[in-house]
């Protein structure tokens, strides 16, 4: 089996969840594939479930953010000053249990984040709340979320289909809590409550070392090189994403 590296690039909202699902073409065909990427304008990128009635549609327009449906589930997260990653492999190549597959992952990520100095481990319990408590991606940590000193650094989700793992996540470099609180209809208790929640619970990069993006990139290439025991190959063919874009974007 192959694992490829696609080439970093920096595109809308649509296009990058568009892509993501373009590359699982790829690991039908008995291959690997990591993406890592950057996003042109801030972007909430809704779960594929995820209702709109929770998103404050007005509010993130006059933010000038763009918004987009994932393809996997999970809720809201805010693409702002981060490094997102998208990685596809065929299900047999992986644990058939979503969260052990979800593990090795994440030990990719772990193993990359540690080159950078970072004291990074996954999380072994899930938060006392509830799933549905938060709109938010980052107010609640699940099993093996990747974490700082008992703050979530990494949001991640997965979705199966074809015989095909996909699975993305955010790497936030700065944290911009007042900006993602606004984009939820929230009163304003509750909007304080999710505040203290994202500032008690998560952390970015920044926090904790001065580095750049395209040293992050690195250090997260040598972690899935390590951890999967591969050479990744530069991908040169073109993704067909235009043909996934009506299946992101925010249609109801």
């Amino acid at each position: 089996m192959k694992w490829y590296i696609m080439n970093y690039k920096v595109s809308s909202g649509v296009e990058n969840m568009a892509r993501d699902l373009a590359m699982m073409e790829i690991a039908k065909k008995g291959d690997a594939a990591l993406r890592l990427y950057g996003w042109k304008v801030p972007t909430l990128s809704l779960g594929k479930f995820q209702k709109l009635e929770e998103i404050n549609v007005k509010v993130v327009e006059e933010q000038g953010f763009e918004m987009v449906r994932r393809p996997s589930g999970g809720r809201a997260v805010l693409h702002m000053d981060e490094l997102t990653y998208a990685v596809v492999l065929p299900e047999a190549y992986l644990s058939k249990s979503v969260i052990k597959s979800y593990m090795e992952i994440s030990k990719a990520l772990v193993n990359g984040l540690k080159e950078l100095g970072l004291n990074v481990y996954m999380a072994r319990e899930r938060s006392k709340e509830r799933y549905t408590d938060f709109a938010a991606c980052f107010a609640t940590t699940s099993l093996h979320e990747i974490m700082i000193d008992g703050k979530k650094i990494v949001g991640s989700a997965q979705t199966r289909k074809d015989g095909v793992i996909l699975q993305h996540g955010s790497i936030p470099l700065h944290s911009h809590i007042e900006e993602y609180v606004k984009c939820f209809n929230l009163d304003d208790s509750k909007a304080d409550l999710l505040k203290r929640r994202l500032a008690d619970k998560t952390t970015c990069i920044f926090d904790h070392i001065q580095t750049n993006v395209q040293k992050v990139r690195t250090a997260i290439l040598y972690g899935f090189s390590k951890t999967f025991n591969t050479q990744l190959v530069p991908f040169l063919n073109e993704l067909e994403w235009k043909k996934y874009v009506t299946e992101v974007k925010i249609w109801d």
